[in-house]
């Protein structure tokens, strides 16, 4: 009896050192990627003026908590989504609803315009990421007719963002980003490289291969498509990074 006590107490001291080396060794990994730090770059960006900020318009419609919002290249267009189960695209000036869409999970917590103006996008708690297409309209209400739905995440969709409307990025609670075919409804490429749930993705305004990601391992990380890895790992942060932009 007493040699089956030693020998577990052996094996956990066994675990306890490998846990010990594996985290040094992940702590010595970001090192080697950090080579510049997120204060450093902060301090060459100037600072922004005052800016005094009032509401121009209300936009109501939706019946619970609005989790996301996101402007379309228009400037006059913008895409929401609500827990009462509705992906609403309104008319800015005008506060008017152009598209209700029903979603298929009320649990949404992320939701995306393509730059051309033709599809919005939206995922949450169900994993997926749904696309519809706005110009394809059924029934008498004009809503957009079935979705285009993106499945291979195995944790809640955290945020999307077109690169076209042919493809997307998404960042999950499965510590991955994928890149996805939206006419073919399959990932092209899968980027992890996160110890933590990723919450929040950002794309280069200037270059459509790269983008930032920001995740619970409280790092945020440069990617690059072509490569298929981060290229860039800033740390700094304490705690939870819950949105890049």
């Amino acid at each position: 009896m007493a040699s089956s006590a030693n020998d577990l107490q052996e094996r956990l001291a066994a675990a306890r050192r490998e846990a010990d080396s594996l985290k040094e060794k992940i702590r010595a990994q970001r090192e080697g990627l950090a080579d510049t730090t997120l204060r450093a770059v902060a301090a060459e960006v100037e600072p922004l003026p005052r800016i005094i900020m009032r509401a121009r318009r209300n936009l109501r419609g939706h019946l619970a908590k609005i989790y996301a919002m996101h402007w379309a290249t228009d400037i006059r267009h913008l895409v929401s989504a609500s827990q009462d189960g509705k992906l609403i695209v309104w008319d800015a000036p005008t506060s008017n609803k152009v598209h209700a869409i029903p979603l298929r999970s009320s649990w949404v917590m992320t939701c995306a315009y393509a730059p051309s103006g033709n599809l919005v996008a939206c995922g949450g708690l169900d994993n997926i990421c749904s696309v519809y297409n706005l110009r394809n309209k059924e029934g008498a209400a004009g809503a957009p007719k079935g979705a285009k739905e993106l499945s291979a995440h195995s944790g809640y969709l955290s945020c999307c963002r077109f690169l076209s409307d042919r493809q997307i990025i998404t960042s999950s609670g499965d510590m991955t980003c994928m890149l996805w075919d939206i006419d073919a409804g399959v990932r092209i490429q899968e980027f992890s490289d996160h110890t933590g749930d990723v919450m929040s993705i950002s794309l280069s305004p200037s270059d459509p291969n790269v983008f930032v990601s920001g995740a619970c391992d409280a790092t945020s990380k440069l990617w690059d498509i072509r490569m298929g890895k981060a290229v860039q790992t800033f740390v700094g942060h304490e705690s939870d990074i819950n949105a890049v932009s």
